[in-house]
């Protein structure tokens, strides 16, 4: 049975319509319809495509690994597979082998360590205490008071942090890493706004950048790219 074929035959035997699995599974009905009837060169870029293929397998309980490398077969003979980046946390396995003669020798340098700062501080604070010569005290002149002038307090200095509103006029398939880290990866339909917020910057990746506004910090900006087209761009914090 052929990829698409296979796709479809599937989703009618459970029974599942096109704005269905396009709710479901975020993936909007124009690629559905485009992989079932194995029209590739409508999708968006490889990594894009790609994801949507593993999810709709999923979706349908199919084997997601085989359909994808079908799918990279298909339409993509020329190139190398590539696996979509998913939005994992990694799990880093620290192993921690300290000897007990180690801790020990650490500790009984800490309190040796401590002891000694106390020692040379006594001493250098008895060094200091010099007897001042006896004699009359001088008497005290005191300053006319000139009102009472309070020190002027230095302006706060906030730091400066990224706040990005998108806002979807047509359907966009968005891509956003917040100070490096990926936040949000879907379509954002027609209507839709996402706001985000970073400390250093804010990288968006647009299928359709004419489709959005995009206001940075409260101002508008210009459009990152024409109806349709593929466009990213990255907004940072200044120093």
């Amino acid at each position: 049975m052929d990829f698409g074929q296979k796709l479809k035959e599937t989703r009618n035997m459970k029974g599942y319509s096109l704005d269905y699995i396009e709710e479901e599974t975020k993936i909007r009905k124009l690629y559905i319809n485009a992989l079932e009837q194995e029209n590739f060169k409508i999708l968006p870029p490889k990594v894009y495509a790609t994801g949507f293929v593993r999810r709709y397998s999923k979706f349908l309980d199919l084997d997601s690994d085989a359909m994808v490398e079908e799918f990279q077969s298909l339409a993509y003979a020329d190139e190398p597979l590539i696996e979509e980046p998913e939005l994992k946390k990694r799990e880093v396995k620290v192993d921690f082998h300290i000897p007990y003669r180690n801790i020990l020798a650490g500790i009984v340098f800490l309190i040796i360590a401590i002891w000694a700062g106390k020692f040379v501080l006594g001493y250098i604070n008895q060094q200091a205490r010099v007897p001042e010569p006896q004699g009359p005290t001088p008497p005290r002149v005191e300053e006319p008071v000139k009102g009472n002038r309070p020190d002027k307090p230095e302006p706060e200095i906030k730091p400066e942090k990224a706040v990005l509103l998108i806002q979807a006029r047509q359907d966009c398939w968005l891509t956003v890493a917040v100070d490096g880290e990926s936040v949000f990866t879907r379509t954002l339909k027609a209507g839709e706004s996402q706001e985000f917020e970073g400390k250093e910057s804010i990288y968006i990746k647009a299928g359709n950048a004419g489709g959005i506004d995009i206001t940075y910090n409260g101002k508008k900006v210009e459009p990152i790219g024409r109806n349709w087209e593929v466009k990213e761009k990255e907004f940072r914090v200044k120093s």
